[in-house]
């Protein structure tokens, strides 16, 4: 058991490429998740896309990003807050999430490849 914990941002992303979705930011790992990350267990696994690493600053950006840049369009985020891993390796974090909207058990799981399934867990 890792009990490390660290910061979690998610925003809502609408891109002009991308269209709207979510990204997941733990402690500068990112995905995009374009189905949102889930709030509860009946949601089920949705599809997260290992994206590349982002700093604080640019996991909490908000407003819109220029055309021509990556990831052009607005940005807000909708929840961040507090971690805890709970356990991790190359293929999988299983954490639990403190957050105003996002709270409780979280699993990102490796599929193929940088294609991972996102899901809440009891």
């Amino acid at each position: 058991m890792s009990d490390e914990k660290g910061e979690f941002v998610i925003r809502l992303h609408q891109a002009k490429r991308a269209g709207v979705h979510h990204d997941l930011h733990l402690n500068g790992e990112s995905w995009t998740v374009p189905k949102g990350v889930p709030t509860a267990t009946s949601q089920g696994k949705r599809l997260a896309i290992k994206t590349t690493h982002h700093t604080s600053e640019q996991a909490r950006f908000e407003g819109t990003i220029p055309d021509g840049q990556y990831g052009a369009g607005t940005s807000e985020v909708i929840d961040e807050g507090e971690y805890i891993l709970i356990s991790s390796s190359p293929n999988h974090r299983f954490f639990q999430l403190h957050g105003s909207v996002h709270t409780g058990n979280c699993y990102l799981r490796h599929w193929k490849d940088n294609l991972w399934l996102c899901w809440r867990r009891p």
